[in-house]
């Protein structure tokens, strides 16, 4: 069993004053990504976090040798306010994935853990 890591952090002010309607949101993040923190009362940290996320498993993945593009790892919750990642690229089933999310101030952070069985 291989276990890889990856960190990332954000500036929360690059996701202000975004819009479901602006093309980097629909570029990078799904549908449901964007609804879910379009429903928040400061969507930017939850965007920031998301996209802090996004980064931190793309770089585990390096790591492990994957290849996979931004717009195909989706952060959702658990019902607990867990996040879970969902990896839409075929060939991957082999990779379990654990995130945490954080934000405070200004900042962003997503640490991932990839293990492949």
């Amino acid at each position: 069993m291989d276990v890889f890591v990856g960190v990332d952090c954000v500036d929360i002010a690059r996701f202000t004053d975004l819009t479901s309607r602006d093309a980097f949101l629909k570029k990078v993040f799904t549908a449901g990504e964007i609804e879910y923190c379009l429903k928040k009362q400061n969507p930017a940290q939850h965007f920031a976090a998301r996209f802090a996320g996004k980064e931190a498993v793309l770089k585990a993945l390096g790591s492990a040798g994957k290849k996979i593009l931004i717009w195909q790892i989706e952060i959702l919750n658990e019902d607990s306010g867990a996040p879970i990642v969902n990896l839409l690229k075929d060939g991957l089933e082999s990779l379990e994935i654990k995130l945490s999310l954080s934000h405070c101030g200004s900042i962003a952070i997503a640490s991932a853990i990839v293990v492949e069985k």
